[in-house]
């Protein structure tokens, strides 16, 4: 299921047998998986490295509101600011900007650190040949939560000169398809890669249904091989890290999220996850179909933080798509995708408006963001009043970095349940401000 000969049960029972370590899961490809936590997931905060205790600290207050979800005392900017949060202190913890080396010793230091949070966790960046390194993913979850977290970090030039080259390759793409094949949507050249580049790998289709998932996770599959060497699929991590909650059948829930190039990434690949397929009709035009009945997974958040224009709904001459092109936004749109869609932008951050009309490009293929915008201008307070777009603070003097994000969203946490503490039981309304 992993590598070739290796099943599911051996890799479990290889990684619980190297206490304290954490193994490559092929020689080909850069696979980490880290050692699987118990259910009662016992963390150990004071193990963090990538992060500081100020972050750690963040981390405990947002995961308490967020456990707290079912408490009708919370308002809705309270949850999602936690839930944001969360995402965004994972995000640092991939950067691991306060351990020195290499870029694996980062890889490996982020690991334990989500394992020290409670969270198995694994590390993929596809190598499908020796220049095609992109992009990387880390995904998380915890035993029995039926839910995954799939987080794509930024440019990293030290992992691979593939980052820089991916996010210049600003150019209009779009799919060739053929029946049955997985939707990613048209737009930014570099990011569509990314996603096709883990589409190769097998990342996406070893199950295509709830039971197909089922039976991949089962005994009769701990015997067998895999089809394909290289492949480490979502199926693989939800089997080696029992993330099925066996009261449910319903489908795995995913919060993707991602910064800067990831987020362009993130965007680029939300269709796959959703099951979304191209369609040919009796007319021979080309539809873009929605999921199979049971499809394993349900986008329930996209949390894109910085995020690059990576859909594209106009030509050449910055027209409106049409003919035997598919508006990107209108799919998103029309499958749910735009609604759960969070674009956290903040005033001075330049890689929100690249390619953008009459902005740095050298065409006219432009594209438009998309889903619910939560924005963050300068500031003295806060404002999470009732009206679109929220608006909220920060303080970072270097608006792209993922931490400065975090720290405005902290504040705006702090301040909303400051406001419910004193308020009259009025709840603040959630950002609903479009694109």
């Amino acid at each position: 299921m992993f590598c070739k000969n290796i099943t599911a049960s051996s890799l479990r029972a290889a990684l619980l047998g190297v206490i304290g370590f954490l193994v490559p899961a092929c020689a080909s490809d850069q696979y980490y998986w880290a050692l699987p936590i118990d259910a009662s997931g016992a963390q150990d905060w004071e193990s963090v490295s990538c992060i500081d205790n100020d972050a750690v600290n963040a981390f405990r207050r947002s995961q308490a509101a967020v456990e707290r979800s079912d408490d009708n005392a919370l308002n809705e900017n309270e949850q999602l600011f936690a839930e944001m949060t969360i995402t965004a202190l994972i995000g640092e913890i991939a950067y691991c900007d306060a351990v020195e080396g290499e870029k694996e010793k980062k890889v490996r230091s982020a690991l334990r650190d989500y394992s020290a949070l409670s969270y198995n966790a694994a590390y993929i960046r596809p190598q499908l040949s020796p220049l095609t390194t992109f992009p990387s993913v880390y995904l998380l979850s915890k035993p029995q939560s039926h839910r995954i977290i799939v987080y794509f970090p930024g440019l990293d030039a030290a992992a691979s000169p593939a980052d820089v080259i991916q996010s210049l390759k600003a150019g209009a793409a779009e799919d060739q398809p053929f029946p049955g094949q997985l939707y990613v949507p048209r737009g930014h050249e570099g990011f569509r890669e990314g996603v096709l580049n883990f589409a190769d790998d097998g990342f996406f289709l070893q199950a295509r249904s709830f039971e197909e998932l089922e039976e991949e996770c089962g005994p009769a599959a701990e015997g067998s091989e895999s089809s394909n060497g290289k492949a480490v699929s979502l199926a693989s991590f939800i089997c080696a890290y029992d993330v099925i909650d066996p009261s449910r059948s319903d489908p795995i829930e995913l919060v993707v999220g991602g910064h800067s190039l990831g987020a362009g990434v993130a965007q680029s690949a939300l269709g796959a996850f959703s099951g979304l397929t191209w369609r040919r009709e009796n007319t021979g035009n080309w539809t873009v179909a929605p999921p199979e009945r049971n499809w394993p997974f349900r986008v329930s958040a996209a949390y894109l933080y910085s995020p690059p224009l990576a859909l594209y709904p106009r030509n050449g001459n910055c027209r409106p798509v049409d003919g035997a092109s598919v508006n990107p936004i209108d799919i998103y749109v029309e499958n749910g995708l735009a609604d759960l869609t969070f674009s956290i932008i903040k005033d001075g951050d330049p890689v929100p408006d690249l390619w953008r009309p009459g902005g740095p490009s050298i065409n006219c293929v432009e594209g438009d963001h998309f889903g619910k915008k939560v924005a963050i201008p300068r500031g003295d307070e806060p404002d999470v009043a009732a009206r679109p777009p929220l608006v909220i603070k920060w303080e970072n003097p270097f608006p792209h970095r993922l931490e400065s994000y975090r720290t405005a969203l902290e504040n705006a946490l702090r301040q909303t349940r400051s406001d419910r503490l004193d308020s009259t039981g009025k709840k603040a309304s959630a950002p609903t401000a479009e694109f």
